[in-house]
């Protein structure tokens, strides 16, 4: 395997051949007919255009299903020879092209290939991918698991420092609407990378937003957080002011390093966990301690998020921690900076602000990250970062947000 990971530098190769060898994905070059969806020219029109000629592609073969509709190709893996799913990952205008990638990269080139279309009756398909399309446009590109994150991350706070039930709801609802402009100028920012790198879960990238209708919604939820502040805290505007300028630098590619990239990740999130804070008129120790608890927990949480979406990185400038210094470097560095967390979050509990359930959720948030983090980097392939990421954001989200709600001290009025 070639393999030639340093600390300072690696070639784009170097880390696409790691990648490979780990999750044991494999690249091949082989000639294929386009196709436009997964149905195939015999059920879509534009398909059948696209079948007409074929191209050099290289694709990326996948062991095992990937749980969409997708087209497969006969290939032969572990000496098993069988129908396996594939990604079209880029496209060669000329065989002297794809030859010399193929000497450059040592991906063999196999020009003569068997493919097939995934059969599934057209109904069900049409139901697959209408309901595919919907989840996709609801939980995905409009983030809205996340902004019921920050809604309960910023009410619980408020909570747990005994703000009355006004403050917790002004809380939440500056929380919604900031992390809802925020998502939605990083995905202004960003477009024309992610269209690029074909990570289309951005909805301007994938053309099902306008850029005009971005930037209504960006300033009318930045606009009605700002205006909320006036029935909280006047204080509240800088860090409100702090999210957007980190944004911004994050889109015109100041913070574009690896560390800067998740440390700029734990910024954000403080900040929500401060905004909560403020919210309730009571910026103590324990405060403090949340913002730190926070901050090193998504700082190192950016090195999950960048290994599974490693493959689209490949394909644009964005130096991520996984690009730079190896998949198990980027899980290493996400190790330490968990365990900074979880020492940060239960001493939060023994300066006495906060009661028992407080310290309980800690230990088995505690316990379960520490877990999942050293499973990371035993094994720092794509897939385990996005169970990583999804149950950092679910289970250990979930913990935190309980642990606030039980280690409230005083019963709320």
């Amino acid at each position: 395997m070639q393999l030639s990971l340093k600390i300072l530098g690696c070639n784009v190769f170097d880390v696409l051949t790691f990648q490979r060898d780990m999750i044991t994905e494999h690249f091949v070059i082989k000639e294929i007919t386009l196709s436009h969806c997964a149905r195939g020219p015999e059920r879509c029109n534009v398909c059948k255009k696209l079948a007409s000629e074929r191209k050099i592609c290289l694709l990326r073969i996948y062991p095992e299903s990937q749980g969409r509709a997708m087209r497969v190709i006969e290939y032969t893996i572990n000496d098993k020879k069988d129908l396996y799913e594939f990604d079209v990952e880029e496209i060669f205008k000329e065989e002297a092209e794809a030859k010399k990638y193929s000497e450059e990269n040592n991906i063999p080139m196999e020009l003569g290939s068997q493919e097939m279309i995934v059969s599934e009756k057209e109904e069900d398909s049409e139901k697959s991918v209408k309901k595919s399309s919907k989840i996709q446009n609801i939980f995905v590109d409009w983030r809205v698991g996340r902004l019921i994150m920050f809604f309960l991350i910023t009410a619980s706070v408020t909570y747990g420092l005994e703000g009355t039930w006004q403050e917790i709801l002004y809380a939440g609802a500056i929380g919604t609407f900031l992390s809802f402009s925020g998502f939605f100028l990083d995905y202004l920012l960003d477009f024309t990378d992610d269209k690029k790198s074909g990570k289309l879960s951005n909805p301007i990238a994938k053309g099902t937003l306008h850029h005009i209708t971005a930037v209504v919604l960006i300033v009318s939820t930045l606009f009605a957080s700002i205006i909320l502040t006036i029935f909280t805290n006047d204080w509240i505007l800088i860090p409100i002011g702090v999210v957007m300028v980190v944004i911004i630098f994050q889109g015109v590619g100041f913070l574009n390093t690896p560390i800067l990239r998740a440390i700029s990740l734990g910024v954000l999130q403080g900040v929500y966990v401060l905004i909560g804070a403020l919210c309730t008129d009571n910026l103590n120790l324990a405060a403090g301690l949340m913002v730190l608890f926070v901050f090193f927990a998504m700082t190192g949480g950016r090195a999950a998020g960048d290994t599974r979406d490693l493959s689209h990185d490949m394909k644009v400038d964005t130096m991520t921690l996984p690009k730079k210094y190896g998949p198990r470097g980027g899980a290493i560095f996400m190790l330490i900076n968990q365990f900074l967390a979880y020492g940060v979050g239960i001493g939060t509990y023994f300066i006495g602000v906060f009661k028992m359930g407080f310290l309980i959720c800690m230990i088995i948030t505690a316990v379960i990250g520490a877990v999942m983090s050293i499973i990371f980097v035993i094994k720092p392939t794509p897939k385990v970062a996005n169970i990583v990421n999804m149950l950092s954001l679910g289970i250990l989200g979930m913990l935190f947000i309980i642990g606030l709600i039980t280690g409230r001290p005083t019963p709320i009025v």
